[in-house]
């Protein structure tokens, strides 16, 4: 049998964690309401909780798989590379004098810096780091530390992006935009990771 759900409180075999990571040192007291935090958290303690946890899991027999490397490793195949930037710069949000600008700069990245700047976000700054500005006024008008690609810390919670029910799995549109982009990430790792690509469920 492949992956399959049939129980909310049978033994658990397998898990996505997802370690807290950059964008939770982006989280601010300016912007955390807008990313849907009470508070800033400790990102080093967190970290150190998160990964006893994972311990815990992996002594009592569980398979944990960490989500940034999922992404990561996903990120290396072109189809899931092309369906997650062409659902993260979209016209309509940045406008059409900037999204090709933008799409291919950041189809130059590796699949692990790709991964990064998806979940821990890309600021105006860092991204002339390394790439020319387009010419767009939207883009131009934006202070350099304006966030380009909004990091996603909810990414915390994997179990509210998609949800395994019997030999199938949900993959949950997010009502708010601090987390609408989580939805397509889940998507390219179902359809094209390794782990899942060639196993029989339904998406």
């Amino acid at each position: 049998m492949g992956f399959h759900v049939d129980s909310e409180a049978g033994r658990l075999r397998r898990v996505i964690l997802h370690r807290p990571d950059l964008e939770l040192k982006r989280l601010t007291p300016s912007n955390k309401d807008a990313l849907l935090f009470d508070d800033v958290l400790w990102v080093r303690r967190a970290r150190a909780e998160h990964d006893g946890f994972a311990d815990v899991l992996r002594d009592r027999g569980v398979a944990v798989h960490l989500f940034g490397e999922l992404l990561t490793e996903t990120m290396g195949i072109a189809p899931a590379r092309s369906l997650v930037l062409d659902r993260a710069f979209d016209e309509k949000e940045y406008g059409p004098l900037a999204t090709d600008h933008l799409r291919a700069a950041f189809e130059t990245l590796d699949a692990r810096e790709l991964a990064e700047a998806l979940v821990g976000g890309m600021t105006k700054r860092e991204f002339l780091a390394g790439h020319a500005e387009p010419a767009s006024v939207r883009f131009h008008v934006m202070d350099l530390d304006d966030f380009l690609l909004d990091p996603l810390p909810n990414h915390l919670f994997t179990r509210d992006t998609s949800a395994w029910i019997y030999d199938g799995v949900s993959i949950n549109a997010m009502r708010l935009p601090a987390r609408q982009r989580e939805t397509v990430h889940f998507e390219a790792i179902y359809r094209h990771h390794p782990l899942f690509a060639d196993e029989a469920f339904h998406l």
